[in-house]
């Protein structure tokens, strides 16, 4: 297997990238503005290639000059910066997308490992909502809330036509919230989890006025790198999308309770209440991990207290500013 990770110095990519050479693999790593923070400890180990996904010819070059077998397209534009600029979103997240498959297909790669997001399906309320919180399994029409969302929606679409047409495997798998060492930097306000855990590290007050109580599912990088090599490696799947999470909900009061535990010191204030973003996207959830389970062998490997702690241990080990 020799695979390409697109967004492969990001915080997805990175942790996968580590996770498949500890198996004695060497990735090729493609991103547009590389940053070689969160690989520093395998960047011997790795193909680091400048390039990006919108050079459709440069793309499929890279894929033929190394081989690739399979590719895990991680490349996006994030929420806030697809709203500000939505044709860059469109071209990032769908033609884009489109480029990989195009690679894949005239490449003979096998197979194409998404990641996709509770995005696709928008906002979330009813008996998946506060406070019954019903898992939420992959059945749910598309109903994107953000433009973010669409690209998800696209994308998912054009990787299902592109199986069924000419045979590129396409596997998408879909995450709720993911927290993990760099988010905070890369991505500001969606990475309100690695702020809390941050900031206890660095000795600083966090004060967050509301949403102690909103429970939600919340899924550490470690586990988007397993599921992604889970889905990488599958054999005699019946179905192609997969709810990745951790299938259980917890609180920003759970994440400041184990941070106590760890940091005694640490000054944290989380009032009561729902919805700690505010009025921003109600994609709050638990999911239904059944079918990674049954179909890719997937069980969460980081629960809330693991999860922190891999967390700053990661941030330790590599060194990185909090």
């Amino acid at each position: 297997m020799k695979t390409l990770i697109t967004g492969g110095t990001g915080v997805n990519g990175a942790a996968t990238a580590r996770l498949l050479v500890s198996r004695g693999e060497r990735p090729v790593l493609l991103d547009n503005r590389v940053d070689p923070s969160l690989i520093a400890d395998i960047a011997a180990d790795v193909d680091v290639v400048t390039g990006d996904i919108l050079d459709g010819a440069a793309l499929k070059e890279v894929v033929a000059g190394h081989g690739v077998t399979h590719i895990v397209h991680m490349a996006a534009l994030m929420p806030g910066p697809a709203e500000a600029d939505p044709r860059l979103a469109i071209s990032i997240g769908v033609d884009g997308t489109l480029n990989v498959l195009e690679a894949a297909r005239a490449c003979d790669v096998r197979r194409v490992v998404y990641t996709s997001s509770n995005a696709f399906v928008g906002n979330i309320g009813g008996k998946h909502g506060h406070p019954d919180f019903v898992p939420l399994d992959e059945s749910l029409p598309p109903n994107p809330a953000d433009l973010y969302g669409v690209t998800k929606v696209c994308s998912e679409t054009l990787g299902n036509y592109y199986r069924k047409r000419y045979g590129v495997e396409f596997v998408a798998l879909r995450y709720p919230s993911i927290y993990g060492p760099g988010k905070l930097a890369r991505h500001g306000v969606l990475a309100l989890y690695g702020k809390i855990i941050e900031d206890a590290m660095a000795g600083r007050e966090v004060s967050i006025p509301q949403g102690g109580d909103q429970r939600n599912d919340a899924v550490y990088v470690g586990d988007v790198a397993h599921s992604v090599v889970l889905a990488l490696d599958a054999e005699d799947l019946t179905q192609w999308t997969f709810n990745i999470g951790t299938g259980r909900g917890v609180t920003l009061k759970d994440f400041a309770d184990v941070l106590k535990r760890i940091f005694p010191e640490a000054k944290i204030d989380i009032g009561p209440g729902l919805d700690f973003r505010d009025g921003y996207k109600q994609s709050y959830c638990v999911f239904d991990i059944g079918k990674a389970r049954d179909q890719l062998g997937y069980e969460p490997r980081y629960f809330l207290e693991r999860g922190i702690e891999a967390y700053i241990e990661n941030i330790r080990r590599l060194d990185l500013p909090v």
